[in-house]
């Protein structure tokens, strides 16, 4: 987590670090802002209406679901894992991360923010049944591929902080301490200050 007053070039340094760590390859990686209403079915997914037409071209309404970014880079490093010579960086950016209910927000994947020494998550959870179901379908798996789920070491997740602002949502210890922080301070040096 980057954190720091507004306007310091938090975002700005999120993005140069990207392009160092996945080149120009937009493919690899999703950018989110988290906001006052923002949820977990928002960020992993959930079971939502979505519209289609059927064979004589009438809307129709069906549930399905929908995954969030969490789960939509998720699936992304899972394929590229099946090609062991070609495995690539991936990224989850988060802007503006205190903005909403982090520990709402993250709910069980919360525990897949610890890493072990080799950078997978020490903590696996286990997968929802809607999960499990999408990805089966994703990945073209069986069940017991994906009754688990921890993150692989070639998934990162960044994220902006603004330190000085109003309407913000405290972060409890046990979510900090599962990050590292860097502090980006006002540039004295700057000519435009």
């Amino acid at each position: 987590i980057i954190f720091g007053a507004p306007g310091t070039g938090k975002s700005y340094t999120l993005n140069k670090e990207k392009d160092i760590l996945i080149g120009q390859n937009d493919l690899n990686y999703e950018r989110v802002t988290f906001h006052p209403n923002y949820s977990y079915a928002n960020f992993v997914g959930t079971y939502k209406p979505v519209s289609y037409k059927d064979e004589d071209g009438k809307e129709i309404i069906k549930y399905e679901y929908v995954p969030g970014p969490f789960m939509r880079i998720y699936v992304k490093v899972l394929k590229n894992s099946k090609d062991k010579n070609n495995i690539q960086p991936f990224l989850l950016l988060i802007e503006e991360i205190n903005r909403a209910n982090v520990a709402a927000v993250f709910g069980e994947v919360f525990q897949l923010l610890d890493r072990d020494e080799n950078n997978v998550s020490e903590y696996s959870i286990h997968a929802t049944e809607d999960m499990k179901k999408y990805l089966m379908e994703e990945l073209q798996c069986d069940e017991k591929d994906v009754a688990e789920i921890k993150i692989p070491d070639n998934m990162f997740i960044w994220a902006s902080m603004n330190s000085a602002d109003q309407g913000v949502f405290p972060m409890d210890t046990a979510f900090k301490r599962r990050w590292d922080f860097e502090y980006i301070g006002v540039d004295d040096e700057a000519a435009e200050i």
